[in-house]
C-alpha cells in the first residue's frame, strides 16, 4: 500500500519566470521532493524546492555551487 504525502507550499516564494503558463491557460511549476533522515524541528519528513533549470543545471554540473528556491515542506502519512 502506498503512503500520502502532505505538503503546504508558499507560491508567493516562486519566481514568475519558473511558472510555465500553457496556451489552455494553465499554469504549472516543476518541483523536486527531498526526504529528510530524520524529521526536522517540526516533524517535517520532507522539503519542496524548485526543480533546477537549464542553466542552473550546467552551471552545477560546471562546479559551481547553485541555490535551491525552496518553497515548502511536508509529511509522510502511513
Amino acid at each position: 500500500m502506498g503512503r500520502l504525502r502532505l505538503m503546504q507550499l508558499c507560491l508567493s516564494d516562486i519566481p514568475e519566470e519558473r511558472i510555465l503558463k500553457l496556451d489552455n491557460g494553465k499554469s504549472y511549476v516543476l518541483v523536486k521532493t527531498y526526504d529528510y533522515k530524520e524529521t526536522d524541528e517540526r516533524d517535517n519528513d520532507f522539503s519542496v524546492s524548485l526543480a533546477l533549470n537549464k542553466e542552473e543545471q550546467e552551471l552545477q554540473k560546471q562546479g559551481q555551487k547553485v541555490n535551491h528556491i525552496f518553497i515548502g515542506n511536508g509529511k509522510i502519512w502511513d
